[in-house]
């Protein structure tokens, strides 16, 4: 008993400090302040995706390409920091950030249906839905970072196995699709008053 006690004491302590860490650090990009920019959604991330990444950004193995500031952020966190904020960050929920999703646009359903059926034949969800690939999830992200994503991978900018061999064959048109489908799906989540 008095072990349980001690770690959901440390769990609190490691909260409390990866939520300052965030309110500091991230919030400004990966929060509602930043919610016009390309930078990801990171609420709900699991958190060896969170810690995997930070520490490539730390040790220079990831660039960022999207805000350029990441770098330098993850180098001033110590690595107990990193498993902070990593466990704050997997503990929120994404509703908390007011994504807003256009599914009245002309063509988005369309786009949603042909962009599910390319995520299914790619077999996408083997790595983005599971928890032992340090994969990031997907489902309810930004658009803007999805695709921005998508085109680093093929463009090898970014290196991830199978990425780049999957990506390969994909039109422009299957990048639309899928990026409408992945962020479409915020729509699918019981966020706010309504559900």
């Amino acid at each position: 008993m008095i072990c349980l006690l001690g770690t959901v004491s440390h769990v609190a302590v490691a909260s409390e400090r990866g939520a300052e860490i965030f309110s500091i650090q991230c919030a400004a990009c990966h929060g509602n302040a930043g919610i016009e920019t390309d930078a990801p959604i990171l609420y709900g991330q699991e958190s060896a995706y969170i810690v995997k990444s930070l520490v490539a950004f730390k040790h220079g193995h990831r660039k960022d390409r999207i805000m350029t500031a990441m770098n330098a952020i993850a180098a001033a966190l110590s690595d107990d920091d990193i498993r902070e904020v990593a466990v704050f960050v997997a503990g929120q929920d994404a509703c908390r950030v007011d994504l807003k999703i256009d599914h009245r646009r002309n063509g988005f359903r369309a786009a949603f249906i042909a962009g599910r059926q390319q995520y299914v034949s790619a077999n996408c969800a083997h790595c983005h839905q599971s928890f032992h690939h340090y994969a990031p999830r997907l489902v309810g992200q930004k658009a803007g970072f999805l695709a921005k994503a998508l085109q680093q991978f093929k463009a090898g900018e970014r290196q991830a196995p199978m990425m780049a061999k999957l990506l390969k064959t994909w039109t422009s048109e299957d990048f639309n699709n899928v990026v409408t489908y992945l962020s479409g799906l915020r729509l699918m989540r019981a966020c706010g008053d309504n559900h």
